[in-house]
């Protein structure tokens, strides 16, 4: 302790307290090297904003970035296209109260009328991925229309999203991005454009560029929160996006440099400057013009020297890229073979294990995103709407849901594995089915269907006799024991 923090300790005790703890502070900051302030961390700039400042601000264009790499890298699109698939694969299976009139209102749920339950489900998951977010809308019909439960979907891009809404509002609500909370910090609407912002000339003006407020339960939100403030969701390949541009542009580097150096085969050396090389011609303007092709050979009199072109090697650059394409890969959350294909330096452990890690990131999406975001509430609205017009008796209730089905890295070993984790008591065969993305109580109910029906027409499987066989070496142990 200096003089000038014992001088202030005698004339304000608390000021002093206020100091040595900032003068603690400050000594624990500069213990860790990222904390220091020095040559390494020179230009390292970072903020403590909340999620939403530093998200809202850049929402549009990195939304626009992503649409333009998922249509023109083919990187971008063939992650984009892992992470649906293996999110939706070939549905997801929800059963409900009465799975008849579940299953017919899936076949009627597009508000467009193109797609079923789970084709709404995947275009909302590709957005999702691509675009950081989705909206789907509740629209309540009539019992007119002739819908078997008066309810449909209509998916919306994040474009009708109105960021630039934030602000208070004059009922004391505030708005973010778009999204109102009330008082208490509730979201209680959101702020819709109609029609689509950049929809083509003379659409999107039809019924003004004024966002509308829609009440939130007419609303679903489907984003992955990272962070306890966000409120808003950003591009699954925001963080790759730099690296896909810069392969993108490295490879179109290389082949323009291949280009120019095929074009320069042959070099005719002479003194006479009236010579030419190349094929003769004029622009419209009276220009002279000379072309060079790849290949092309030109001979000029009175040459005095010929050489012949030797194309520089490209050093690094497969190295380059596969290091780039591994960074892309975990900043999309692929698998580097998933998004590229190669398969060469993967045998079954290694491809197995980086499934393994890959298909939790996918059922964390699954399970803490995408169904409490937006099966759930779409379940309890579709009960209660079919409730109110009579095509459902009872009250709302939870309703299962099973995720798609996985495909086997190798199906005897995993069978195999399933099989013995069963007979150690470790795993049941409905844990085993669900996992595999099967409904254990219709698989169950199937078996014993088929099981009868060949029963009936005599026919035994090997499983069956295996069972005979045991069965009768059990009664005749037991007439042996009796005699």
């Amino acid at each position: 302790m200096n003089w000038i923090d014992r001088m202030v300790e005698y004339v304000s005790p608390a000021a002093a307290v206020r100091r040595a703890y900032a003068r603690m502070s400050l000594n624990m900051a500069r213990s860790y090297d990222a904390g220091k302030v020095g040559r390494r961390t020179a230009g390292w700039h970072a903020t403590n904003g909340s999620a939403n400042a530093e998200i809202a601000p850049q929402l549009s264009r990195i939304r626009a970035r992503g649409r333009d790499i998922v249509r023109n890298n083919e990187y971008g699109r063939s992650a984009i296209r892992a992470l649906v698939a293996n999110t939706i694969g070939d549905g997801i299976t929800v059963k409900s109260p009465d799975n008849g009139l579940w299953e017919a209102w899936c076949d009627q749920c597009d508000y467009d009328g193109q797609l079923n339950f789970n084709g709404l489900l995947e275009l909302a998951v590709r957005h999702r991925y691509t675009d950081g977010e989705v909206l789907i809308r509740l629209h309540h019909t009539g019992l007119y229309e002739g819908l078997s439960v008066p309810l449909q979907l209509q998916v919306l891009e994040a474009d009708h999203l109105d960021t630039s809404k934030t602000g208070e509002l004059d009922n004391g609500h505030f708005v973010i991005a778009g999204v109102e909370f009330d008082r208490s910090g509730r979201r209680c609407a959101y702020w819709i454009f109609q029609t689509h912002p950049g929809e083509i000339a003379g659409m999107s003006w039809k019924n003004g560029m004024d966002s509308i407020r829609v009440a939130a339960r007419y609303i679903l939100h489907y984003y992955r929160k990272e962070r306890a403030s966000q409120v808003r969701g950003m591009s699954e390949l925001a963080v790759a996006l730099m690296r896909l541009r810069d392969v993108a542009d490295y490879e179109q580097a290389e082949l323009v440099r291949k280009k120019i150096e095929a074009c320069f085969a042959v070099f005719i050396r002479s003194d006479n400057g009236g010579l030419n090389v190349g094929q003769q011609g004029k622009t419209a303007s009276g220009q002279r013009t000379e072309t060079l092709a790849p290949g092309m050979i030109t001979r000029i009199d009175n040459a005095d020297a010929i050489e012949f072109a030797s194309p520089s090697q490209s050093g690094g650059y497969e190295g380059y890229t596969n290091t780039q394409l591994h960074a892309i890969a975990a900043g999309t959350g692929v698998m580097y073979s998933q998004m590229t294909g190669d398969l060469s330096k993967f045998n079954y452990s290694s491809y197995r294990a980086g499934l393994v890690e890959f298909r939790q990131i996918i059922n964390a999406e699954q399970w803490l995103a995408l169904v409490p975001m937006l099966i759930n509430p779409i379940c309890w609205a579709w009960q209660k709407s079919a409730i109110l017009s009579g095509a459902l008796r009872g009250k709302p209730s939870r309703m299962s849901v099973t995720m798609p089905k996985k495909a086997w890295v190798d199906p005897v070993k995993d069978v195999m594995a399933a099989k013995e984790a069963q007979r150690a008591g470790m795993k049941s065969v409905s844990e085993s089915i669900r996992e595999l993305g099967g409904d254990p109580d219709a698989v169950l109910a199937e078996i014993i269907a088929e099981r009868q029906q060949y029963a009936d027409a005599g026919i035994l499987f090997d499983s069956d006799a295996a069972v005979s066989e045991r069965l009768i070496k059990i009664t005749d142990v037991m007439k042996t024991e009796d005699s």
